[in-house]
């Protein structure tokens, strides 16, 4: 269950309480979500993230359009209603007798100081999403991440396809070094992160080559670092993947990557 942590919510452009927010996320099955992260109580990527969920709502067949004005300024009522200065937001979206646009806080957590600096520990797992590029909730595939997640006392589970080929982390992209260049999946095959559309759009202004192609999962042992992206990663060191080690945090692309997007994500704040 998605734990709401604001008092006060906003569906449809209305403030509602706590209470109604989570009568609503129990009576209906919510897939199409997008979680915005505030910092300093400013959204980041607030656009890049509209967009997203446009395309998400298309690609799910739904006749439906959000008006990209009022997206905003329910996300800056949502912001102005409650105290939260760093934390993440959720977006639902859903049609029952009438479409339903829900915005609320929820309970979220950040990667710690000693992560960034020494890596994370991740596993592999034959998992597959049903259309990597909507972004939606199916419980199914959440309670299998969890439930590896628990039993390795892992970070992040790295998806592998049925062709043994890589596609991203269970909430995150991922990217993988050799040299001086950056490899990650085609497009067409992952969630179409706004952290990771971020890193590849500062990478090409910056000379850093991006190759997107198929990778295999024999293929791990032959990269020089890895790391993840998302809204609450930012850029993410690896320092395991099952039992192939990197000096992610050291090398310095992945240096260099972090402080490319760090410095675009702070135009913003």
């Amino acid at each position: 269950m998605i734990k709401v942590i604001s008092n006060m919510n906003v569906v449809n452009g209305k403030i509602v309480s706590l209470d109604y927010i989570n009568e609503l996320l129990e009576k209906n099955n919510v897939n199409i979500y997008e979680v915005i992260r505030v910092i300093n109580r400013r959204p980041i990527f607030l656009r890049e993230h509209y967009d997203r969920m446009i395309k998400s709502i298309k690609l799910s067949k739904l006749n439906f359009s959000i008006n990209y004005k009022i997206f905003k300024e329910n996300i800056e009522l949502l912001i102005s209603k409650n105290e939260f200065y760093n934390c993440n937001i959720r977006v639902s979206f859903y049609i029952s007798n009438e479409p339903v646009l829900m915005m609320y806080f929820i309970k979220s957590s950040y990667p710690s100081n000693e992560q960034f600096k020494s890596g994370i520990y991740t596993v592999t797992a034959k998992l597959q999403r049903d259309n990597p590029n909507i972004k939606e909730y199916k419980i199914d595939f959440k309670k299998n991440v969890e439930r590896i997640l628990n039993e390795s006392n892992a970070f992040e589970v790295i998806l592998i396809n049925e062709d043994d080929t890589i596609s991203e982390g269970s909430k995150s992209n991922i990217f993988f070094v050799i040299k001086e260049k950056l490899v990650t999946s085609l497009d067409n095959a992952v969630l179409l992160g706004v952290t990771r559309g971020k890193i590849v759009d500062v990478c090409n202004k910056n000379g850093i080559v991006v190759e997107k192609r198929n990778i295999h999962l024999n293929e791990l042992k032959n990269f020089d670092g890895a790391f993840i992206t998302g809204t609450s990663n930012n850029v993410l060191p690896i320092r395991t993947i099952d039992d192939i080690n990197y000096n992610s945090s050291d090398n310095p692309i992945i240096q260099r990557v972090s402080k490319l997007y760090l410095n675009e994500m702070n135009m913003v704040i």
